[in-house]
C-alpha cells in the first residue's frame, strides 16, 4: 500500500474512531452501557419501574470443599429470582432489590444453602447543592468455602446475617464538595456442627462496625477533581473479656479501632479515561497487646479505560483490614489488585477476561498467603430482550504456608436468566 492511500486509511479510521468515541456514554463501561434494544423494559407502576427476574445456573466446581487435598469435584444447581424496584422521578431517586438464591449439589448435598435479603440505596436532593444519600441491606448468606475468612471445618457451609446502613450529606460550596458519611454494619453468624456432629458456637465472631468519613473535594477542571479523606473505624466483638462464653484458652480480645487517611485525584482524561487514585497513612490498633497493630501505607484506584468504543479495561487496587474467622487473629492485611477487560464483539454479546492477585499478611502468628484468580466469560442478549444467557470458566489458588488454608479450583459455569 502506497503511503498517500495509508495515510488515507488511517485517517478514516481516526475520524471514525473519533465519532464513535462521541456516543460512549460517560463513565460507563462496555459491560455496563444501556443496550436499549436488548435491555428489559420493565412493568412501569406510576413513577416506578419493577424489573423481576428468575436465572438458572449450572456449574461444575473441581474443589467444591477448597481443600489443599482430597479434592471433590461436583456440579451445582442454582435458582435466582430477583425483583428490582427503581424510581422514574425529576428529583429524588431510589432503587432496591430483593432476592433469593437456592443452590443444590449433585453430590455434596450438606453444601446446599439458601441466601436471601434486601438492599437498596437512595438520594434525596435537599436544594440543587444538597443531597444526603442513603443505603441499607438486610441479608442472610452462606460463607465461600473458598473465601479466607471462612470457617473451616464445619460440615455444612456457615450461615451468618448481615445488616449494614449508611447516611451521608453532600454539600456543594463553590468548586468544593464536603461530604459527612456514617455507617454501621451487624454481623451475626449462626452456630453449626462438626463432621461428627458436635456443636460448634459460633458467637465469638459475632461483631458491630461503625464507620464514619470526612471528605473535601475540590475542582481542579471540568470533570477532574483532587480531594482529602479521613476515615474513622471501631470494630467491637460481642464476646469481650469478663462476658460470659469468652474463651478461656486463648484469652483474645480482637476488637479495635481504625483510621486511614488519604489524599487522591478523581480523573477524567480525554473523555475516555475515569476513576480515582488515592495514597495515604492507615493504622488498626487491637485491644488486645498479643495481637500486632497494623499501620503503614494506604493506597487505592478505580479506573475505566474506554480504549476503543468497543474495548474497556477496568483496574482496581486496594489495601485494607479484612475480618478473620480465628480466636487469635483478628485481621487479614490484604494488598489486592484487578484488572479486567470487556469487549463488545457484537451489539448483543460482550466477551470479558479478568485477573486478580492478593497479599494477605496476618495480624497475628499466622503465616502470609497469596491468591490468584483468572476468568474468562461471555454474555450474549437475545434479540426477544426476556432472555440473557452468560458462560464462563475461572481458576482460583491460594498459597500459603499453613496447609489448612491452601488450594486450587476450576470453575466452569453456564447461566440463563428470564427477565421481564
Amino acid at each position: 500500500m502506497r503511503i498517500p492511500q495509508l495515510l488515507t486509511v488511517l485517517s478514516g479510521t481516526a475520524l471514525c474512531s473519533a465519532v464513535q468515541a462521541q456516543d460512549i456514554p460517560p463513565n460507563v463501561g462496555v459491560a455496563d452501557r444501556d443496550r436499549p434494544a436488548f435491555d428489559a423494559l420493565g412493568l412501569r407502576a406510576g413513577s416506578l419501574l419493577i424489573y423481576p427476574s428468575v436465572a438458572g445456573r449450572t456449574e461444575y466446581d473441581d474443589n467444591v470443599l477448597a481443600t489443599a487435598s482430597g479434592k471433590r469435584g461436583d456440579t451445582i444447581f442454582t435458582i435466582e429470582p430477583e425483583i428490582r424496584v427503581r424510581s422514574d422521578l425529576p428529583r429524588h431517586a431510589f432503587d432496591v432489590k430483593a432476592y433469593y438464591h437456592r443452590s443444590f449439589h449433585a453430590k455434596l448435598d450438606t453444601e446446599d444453602a439458601s441466601e436471601y435479603g434486601a438492599n437498596g440505596r437512595g438520594v434525596i436532593d435537599v436544594t440543587r447543592r444538597t443531597r444526603i444519600r442513603l443505603t441499607g441491606s438486610a441479608e442472610r448468606n452462606a460463607e465461600n468455602r473458598s473465601s479466607l475468612a471462612s470457617f473451616s471445618g464445619s460440615r455444612t457451609r456457615v450461615k451468618y446475617d448481615r445488616f449494614s446502613g449508611s447516611a451521608g450529606l453532600e454539600q456543594e460550596v463553590g468548586d468544593f464538595v464536603l461530604l459527612g458519611k456514617g455507617e454501621y454494619r451487624r454481623i451475626r453468624y449462626m452456630d453449626t456442627i462438626d463432621p461428627l456432629g458436635n456443636p460448634i458456637d459460633l458467637s465469638f465472631r459475632n461483631l458491630k462496625v461503625r464507620t464514619g468519613t470526612g471528605q473535601i473535594a475540590y475542582r481542579l477542571r471540568s470533570g477532574t477533581s483532587a480531594f482529602i479523606r479521613v476515615q474513622g473505624e471501631k470494630r467491637t466483638y460481642d464476646l469481650r473479656p469478663g462476658d460470659p462464653g469468652f474463651d478461656p484458652i486463648t484469652q483474645t480480645d480482637r476488637s479495635s479501632k481504625g483510621l486511614k487517611a488519604e489524599a487522591g485525584l478523581g480523573l477524567e482524561l480525554t473523555s475516555l479515561i475515569y476513576g480515582n487514585i488515592r495514597l495515604g497513612y492507615m493504622k488498626q490498633n487491637y485491644a488486645d497487646p498479643k495481637l500486632r497493630d497494623v499501620s503503614g501505607l494506604s493506597y487505592g484506584a478505580d479506573i475505566l479505560w474506554n480504549v476503543t468504543p468497543l474495548t474497556s479495561l477496568k483496574f482496581t487496587a486496594e489495601r485494607a483490614v479484612d475480618e478473620t474467622s480465628s480466636q487469635i487473629t483478628a485481621g487479614n492485611l490484604r494488598s489486592e489488585f484487578t484488572a479486567d477487560v470487556d469487549h463488545e464483539l457484537l451489539r448483543n454479546l460482550i466477551l470479558s477476561a479478568g485477573m486478580r492477585y492478593a497479599r494477605i499478611n496476618p495480624a497475628g502468628l499466622s503465616p502470609k498467603s497469596r491468591e490468584y484468580e483468572a476468568r474468562l466469560g461471555a454474555r450474549y442478549l437475545m434479540p426477544n430482550r426476556f432472555m440473557e444467557l452468560r458462560a464462563g470458566y475461572a481458576f482460583e489458588k491460594r498459597s500459603s504456608a499453613n496447609p489448612n488454608i491452601r488450594f486450587s479450583s476450576n470453575n466452569i459455569f453456564i447461566t440463563l436468566t428470564i427477565k421481564r
